[in-house]
């Protein structure tokens, strides 16, 4: 059975958006929140402490992140790329400003690619076999859809409405 995981990412600074990213996985029985960059960690204590849940969380550095934040924040600085497996499938997340697309990151058909930046949700099986997923952005939308994020479950991928949690329809995706 595959873990339930939440991907989100452009949450900028926003402590309103983290405890409500807490709140879905909560409702979802996720194990880990991934969050693809723009995590702009202020320097508060509420926001050190949403990081600190029993949810697990899995961060890449965004364009926006920068050292000095996360230090003041008392936050280690993320990685570029994060590498996981979710059940059979090899996941790579990253922002997106450095790396827009999987080439040169070693993947391959079957594979995962998580990446943000747009503020855009976007979710496609590219040409190359690869999973392509932008969960938007949590916090400065770029699109009529609103904020956005995505659910990861056992049936496949789906990306909701941060605000209601309904699932947008032509952003799903399920697995044979």
């Amino acid at each position: 059975m595959l873990p339930t995981l939440i991907v989100a990412s452009d949450v900028h600074g926003s402590t309103v958006a983290l405890h409500r990213l807490l709140q879905h996985a909560k409702v979802h029985r996720a194990q880990q929140i991934l969050i693809a960059g723009d995590i702009c960690p202020p320097s508060s204590p509420a926001f050190k402490q949403l990081l600190s849940q029993p949810v697990e969380f899995i961060l890449v550095r965004g364009n926006c992140d920068s050292s000095y934040d996360f230090s003041s924040a008392g936050i280690n600085l993320p990685p570029l790329v994060q590498r996981l497996q979710w059940g059979k499938y090899p996941v790579v997340m990253t922002h997106g400003d450095r790396f827009p697309s999987p080439y040169g990151l070693d993947m391959e058909r079957g594979d995962i690619f998580i990446s943000g930046h747009t503020h855009a949700p976007r979710l496609m099986l590219g040409e190359d076999g690869i999973l392509h997923i932008n969960p938007g952005s949590t916090t400065f939308p770029r699109t009529a859809l609103g904020p956005t994020y995505a659910l990861f479950f056992e049936e496949g991928i789906s990306i909701r409405s941060f605000d209601d949690d309904r699932p947008l329809p032509s952003l799903q995706y399920y697995f044979l």
